[in-house]
């Protein structure tokens, strides 16, 4: 709520401008990610693609002496469109919302250079791209029209995060989940900026979850388990940005730290009582599965599994 109100505070103070706006579409925006309630996501996206709407509306209507500005603001609501339509599976929709982002930030950049705010937006196109599968990359390449390359990708990623003004969070965010993807695993990357995240933004309950998630892959587990009681203790007490719905899956996290370092008992209490509650169908093969490796480790066997990516990681 501290986030839509700052962002309220912006429209008041220069309601003709976009950035109040676009910052509210981000706050809804990521509110929606770690909701799981259909009902509120479904309200979260109508009030995410409103401030959208008045965001680009805003942009438009800028001076040509704000020419860069609004620019990047309209190249910034179009890739969170495209993000948007990504993750509700509308393909054709994130292409085409993704070419407009990148038109517009790219000319953001051609008019002023040192815009480092842009970056973000142009490195992560440039990082997605290269990771297109070889028979569509030139396709869409061309529709997007950027050439993809990792190293530029990450290069601008890191511009933004170290020289940017208002994408330094958003920078460090997507390089974080960069760093954790397969074939990167550069875990110790991805925990020094989350751990920066974590002491900026102490109440980002996703910032926190994937923090716990580097620490297990790390072994650093004092840490994970620490940060995961902590989401969990928010939880029970009805923090905003906590939700509920994460719990069984805090637990099953936690619990696996424990059969991780060999400690069966702990592990087991908290597996036995999720096996007995209403979990996803994957959820539940993942805490099978680790009762599997407790029984395993009581009979001073090795446990089958390492991984940890399996259950929503």
């Amino acid at each position: 709520m501290q986030a839509l109100r700052a962002a309220q505070h912006l429209i008041d103070l220069a309601p003709a401008h976009p950035a109040g706006y676009f910052y509210r579409a981000a706050t809804y925006w990521q509110w929606r990610l770690i909701t799981y309630d259909p009902h509120q996501r479904a309200m979260l996206l109508t009030q995410f693609q409103e401030s959208t709407q008045r965001a680009r509306d805003m942009a438009e209507h800028l001076p040509d002496a704000q020419a860069a500005e609004a620019a990047f603001y309209l190249g910034a609501v179009y890739g969170m469109q495209a993000r948007m339509h990504f993750v509700e599976q509308q393909y054709i929709r994130a292409l085409l919302a993704a070419r407009q982002g990148s038109t517009y930030l790219q000319q953001c950049v051609a008019r002023a250079p040192d815009w480092y705010d842009a970056y973000a937006g142009l490195g992560t196109y440039q990082y997605v791209l290269s990771r297109v599968p070889g028979v569509w990359r030139s396709i869409v390449q061309q529709l997007i029209g950027i050439a993809g390359d990792r190293d530029k990708g990450l290069q601008a990623l890191e511009q933004a995060r170290t020289t940017g003004r208002l994408s330094v969070p958003e920078a460090g965010s997507l390089l974080a989940k960069i760093y954790v993807l397969p074939g990167e695993e550069q875990y110790d990357k991805a925990y020094v900026l989350l751990e920066n995240l974590v002491q900026r933004y102490p109440h980002n309950s996703d910032y926190r979850y994937r923090l716990a998630l580097v620490c297990a892959q790390l072994g650093l587990w004092e840490r994970a388990r620490h940060v995961s009681q902590h989401l969990i203790a928010d939880i029970a007490q009805g923090k905003p940005y906590a939700p509920p719905e994460w719990l069984p899956l805090l637990h099953y996290r936690l619990a696996e730290t424990y059969v991780f370092q060999r400690q069966p008992q702990a592990a087991a209490v908290l597996l036995r009582t999720l096996q007995m509650q209403e979990l996803s169908p994957a959820l539940r093969a993942w805490v099978e599965l680790r009762l599997g490796n407790v029984h395993d480790l009581q009979g001073n066997v090795r446990p089958r599994r390492r991984g940890t990516r399996g259950a929503g990681g």
